[in-house]
Order: structure tokens, then sequence, then C-alpha cells
């Protein structure tokens, strides 16, 4: 079979080229194998009925979601009961593929199911919903009829799932996610919350108020909780055996609530099957115990025998350190030398944050003003720019917010700019013409939130055992750190590559772009090469900000001089550094030294007096 296989293999890619009129690169290849690798693995699995992913992290723009469309024909070509199923996270990107896999396959292979392509709709719910009416729709029903199925992440979560996951009465073969789904949902409320919802759905449904009875003992029951716990640790087991009975949250009907569109609605009752099931623990505002947030936490993704993950930043979103379902495949590795990095200091009022500042208009639309000043500092006119912000800042349109597309950009002195949010855009190509992007703060999420989710990553009841590593503020077995390190590198890569980095060439190398970035500096330095391996790195850091010294201060000034050396009388000039007591410990601070390696510093010992140690910059080799 293998050989069949890979002969298979091999008529799929050549067919997707000429489909493309592309020619097939090193690079190309080197994709290729990485995914026909993962996908005899996944059979494997899948013949042993065991249930993990295997790991495809090759980079955005590499072909990955493209080869493994190959694989699956060539699969189902050679297998008779071959059968996939390709789960994406958006509606249009699940009709790009459906369009894609169905000239390779032949469209009596492939079906696709989303609330767009639902034949029982009316084409004019469908069009008013989603903006257009897709050329080919099916019911629910048909999908175990077809090898491969298209669906969205949130349809493979759903109760209806098993419509995509089955073909002709047994389990699909193989499933390829493209780009990681949420693989927990935080349902973070407090008392005040639950009562809210418990009092509308009164009002709204007078008939049956079993649902309100529900909802006012769990209210109860948290403010029980919260008055009787003694101590004051950051999160607390919620204690609830034998006090109340929660099994109704597990219900149907609890299920109807939780599928709610209403987002408030969903957190409460999700929050309740949670606590049910012993997934969710109080978390205290502060270290003097004053306010509480209780958490839940629900894994979302079904894991089955036969699971492939196509994600670019699997490699470094930290979950792999947490879990032990997770198997990484080889894959090429990109250089990044066309790609130059910008640190930018945010212009942001000391001791303010961002998530601080779009609160308040009058701190808000200054900082909106700074944002559209950076980028037309750093663009210019005719320019294609992707902008990533806050949220808030778009929703309350201290920055525009209807332009997110190049079809329809906002025009900033000639320069035609998208503005998106965090949280949004990952695995979309529609800005990959744009060669400057700014990413402007960054994707922070509450420390409680990350807690739920590694507790959720493991599976693991939220018991007092459970959550004692997490009670410090740097927690001894670094979870929290991998989580939160990981989150922000993850999305900071994704955001980065929708420009036209993501366009990689035959030899592996990204296209030309410039990316500014706000995140905190240290981090950057700590995990660029991670992220983004020979890429270039400087500082636009204000010239004043040097003043205040320390390793960022040394950092700052080696990522943005241009000159060759740099005595210590002029560090001490410029950053008030004092290399006569400290010299030592700065030039072990592991930070410092991958600064200096990164810009092809060394430091020279000062000999006798009057002749300074100093800096010197290795000379770059002549061309020719």
């Amino acid at each position: 079979m293998l050989t069949q296989l890979e002969n298979a293999y091999e008529v799929a890619i050549q067919k997707q080229a000429r489909l493309r009129n592309r020619k097939i690169t090193k690079f190309d290849r080197e994709v290729s194998q990485s995914v026909f690798a993962a996908g005899l693995l996944a059979i494997e699995d899948s013949d042993r009925g065991v249930a993990q992913y295997r790991v495809v992290s090759a980079p955005t723009g590499s072909g990955k979601s493209s080869y493994t469309q190959a694989f699956a024909k060539a699969f189902i070509k050679v297998c008779p009961e071959g059968s996939v199923l390709f789960l994406v996270e958006t509606i249009q990107q699940a009709e790009d593929i459906y369009r894609e896999m169905s000239a390779l396959l032949g469209k009596a292979n492939v079906a696709i199911w989303t609330s767009a392509h639902d034949s029982r709709a009316s084409r004019d719910a469908v069009e008013q919903q989603h903006g257009f009416v897709p050329e080919h729709r099916f019911s629910v029903d048909d999908l175990g009829n077809y090898p491969a199925v298209i669906a969205t992440h949130r349809f493979y979560m759903g109760s209806r799932a098993e419509k995509a996951t089955t073909y002709r009465g047994k389990p699909r073969r193989l499933t390829f996610v493209d780009e990681k789904a949420a693989d927990v949902t935080i349902f973070d409320v407090d008392t005040g919350l639950i009562k809210t919802v418990r009092d509308r759905l009164a009002e709204k449904h007078t008939s049956n108020l079993t649902h309100v009875a529900q909802l006012t003992r769990l209210h109860d029951h948290l403010e029980a909780v919260w008055q009787s716990a003694a101590g004051k640790a950051s999160f607390d087991e919620i204690l609830q055996a034998g006090k109340i009975d929660l099994a109704w949250f597990n219900s149907e009907q609890a299920n109807d609530y939780i599928a709610s569109s209403d987002d408030q609605v969903k957190h409460v009752f999700g929050f309740g099957r949670a606590l049910a099931k012993g997934f969710a623990f109080l978390s205290r505002y502060d270290e003097f115990g004053k306010g509480a947030r209780f958490v839940g936490y629900e894994m979302n993704m079904p894991l089955r025998p036969g699971t492939i993950l196509l994600d670019a930043t699997a490699d470094i979103d930290g979950v792999s350190l947490l879990v032990n379902n997770r198997k990484h495949v080889r894959v090429p590795r990109v250089d990044f030398s066309n790609l130059t990095i910008t640190h930018i200091e945010p212009d942001i009022p000391k001791g303010h944050t961002v998530s601080e500042i779009i609160k308040h208009a009058k701190l808000a639309k200054p900082y909106a003003r700074w944002i559209v000043d950076t980028i037309r500092q750093n663009s210019q006119p005719g320019e294609k720019v992707l902008a990533v912000v806050h949220k808030g800042l778009l929703d309350h349109e201290y920055l525009p917010n209807d332009h997110r597309d190049f079809s329809d950009p906002f025009d900033l002195d000639g320069r035609k700019v998208c503005f998106i949010h965090w949280g949004s855009g990952i695995g979309s190509n529609r800005w990959k013409d744009a060669t400057a992007v700014f990413l402007f703060g960054e994707f922070h999420v509450p420390k409680r939130a990350m807690v739920g989710t590694s507790l959720g990553l493991k599976e693991e009841q939220a018991t007092t055992s459970a959550l004692a590593p997490y009670q410090t503020p740097n927690p001894r077995s670094g979870e929290l750190r991998w989580i939160r390190e990981g989150h922000l590198s993850r999305h900071m890569k994704q955001l980065a590559m929708r420009g036209n980095a993501r366009n990689i060439d035959g030899d592996g190398v990204c296209g030309e772009q410039r990316l500014y970035v706000t995140a905190d500096f240290d981090r950057l330095i700590g995990h660029k090469e991670r992220m983004f391996p020979g890429a270039k790195l400087v500082s636009q850091r204000k010239p004043g900000t040097r003043k205040d010294g320390g390793v960022k201060g040394l950092m700052s000034l080696l990522y943005s001089t241009d000159a060759m050396e740099i005595t210590t009388t002029d560090l001490e000039r410029l950053t008030g550094i004092s290399f006569q007591k400290n010299k030592n410990r700065y030039l072990s601070n592991p930070l410092v030294q991958k600064a200096m390696n990164d810009t092809g510093f060394g430091f020279v010992v000062g000999k006798g007096r009057g002749n300074p140690g100093r800096f010197a910059r290795n000379p770059l080799p002549k061309a020719g």
C-alpha cells in the first residue's frame, strides 16, 4: 500500500500544481514530505485506535493545507474505505477549501456543511446572515455518504458532530484540523451576572421556571462558598459534594441555554455544567482576598484516532509541554532574513496598561492618534499596511472600524491600511500583500483564565491539590509561564505572518516585510529566534527612555545604534549605566548576551588609565 500511496500522492501534487499554474519547489517538497509522514502515522493511529495529534507545525504560507488535500485524495484513491474530515475555523475558509478539494477530488467525493451551506435554509436567510449564498449546499444528513467532508471547528464541537465524523456508518479514518481550535472554553462569571441572567430569563419565560430555580440555587451556593471561605489563597476549590445537586446542568434543557447566542446566558449555564463536573474554581482579585470570580473550564475538541493538527505555531504555544497527546513531525525551517522587526516603545502614560487606557476616552483618543502617527511615520504612500490593535479601539471607533480588507482599505495619506483586532485574522491570507504589519499591544488574558486553560488541557478537576502549583506569583511548575508565553508568542507570530512574510520562496525564504511591535522588549528578544529565526531586530525606542538605564536601556541602545563602537563613558552618558561596578552583572545577563550576539557587538576591556572599555561591533564582511 505504501508504494501505491506514494505514487497517488505524487499524482495529486502534480495535479495541484497544474491547477494553480505553479512549479513545485525544493521547499514545497520538504513540506509535502512532512505532511506525508504525518499522514502515514495518523493512518497507523487510526488502525490502532490511538487518539493523539500528529502535529505539522510548518509555517504560515508553506502549503501544508494544500498538501493535506493531496494526501486526502491519494488516501481515498488507494484505500477503498478511505475517508477524511477537514476542519477549519471560519465559514469562508470552509468555502475556499471546498472549492479546492472539489477541483482536486471531484465534486462527487466532497461535501461541506456550515450554517451557510445548509440546503434546508432559505437562500434569503443565508444571504442575509452571511452575505453570500454558496453555489453548492448540503443537508447535514448527507455528509455520511461522502468520503471527504469539510466542516468548522464549531460544528465538530457541537451535538451533531457525528454527522461529519462517520462515513457509511463507520468512524472516519483521518481528521485534519487546520489551525488550532480553542481547546478549552473558559466560563468567567460572578454572582452578580448569575442573578442578572436569572432575572432576565424569569421575565421572559414565565411558563417554565425550572431554569430560574436552578440558577437561584447556583447563585446562593456560590455566595455561601465565598462568604465561608476561610483562606485568602488566589484560587480555591469550590466544595460542592453533598451540598448541592447540579445534575440539571448536564441535562438537554441546560444544553439549550449553553448553545444560546447570548454570551451572558451561555457563560452562566456553561459555568454551571463545568462546576457539575468538578471543572470550576474560585479566583480572588488580589492578595488581600477582595472580590472574587468563579471560573469554569471545559474541553472543546474531542480527540479521535487518526487526527492531524496543522498549526504553524504548535511548536511555540507551550501546549506540548503540558500534554502528552501531541507528537510533532519534522518540518522544514523558514529563513526570516527578509523580515525586519522594529520594536517601538508605546506612547502610554507611565503606570498604565493598554487595556486600562482604552476604557477611558480621555486616554484612548491620544493613544489612537499616536497609532495613526506611528503608521504614517513608518510606511510610504501607496503601501499596503495591516495594523492589529485592541478590539475596544475599533468598537468605540477611536480607530476606523470598517476597513478590514484591501478591497476597501482606510486611506491614510495614500497608504492602504486595514485595521483588525487581536484574536481575529488567524489563518486568513487576505492581507498577504501587506509589506508593513504593525502589532500594537499584546493579546493578554487574565491569570485565572490561564489556570483554567492549564487544568482543562490536562483534564484535571479543580481540587485543592491541582490548584496548589498556581498559588504563587511565579509557579514552581512553570505551567503558567508555558501557557502565558506560548499564548503571547503564538498570537504575535500568527498575526505577524498575515503579511508578505507568508509568501515563502522555493528556498524557504520569507517575503520582504517590515514588522513593528510594541510588545514587551525582553520577551521579544528572548523568543525572536524561536518565532522568526534569522530576522533582523532593531529598536526605535525614544532616546529619553534610555536614561532609565538597566538591562532594557542597554539592550535598547545596542539594537538602535548604528555606531561601530560604544565606550563605557558613552554608555553612562546615554543610559546612566556605570560599568565600573556592574560590568560583570550586565555582561553575564542572558538577554544582554543575546542582544550582543544579534547586533554583532563584543566587549573589549580597557587597558590602562584613560582607556575605557568599549562595545565594539564586528564589521560585516564585504560583498564579493
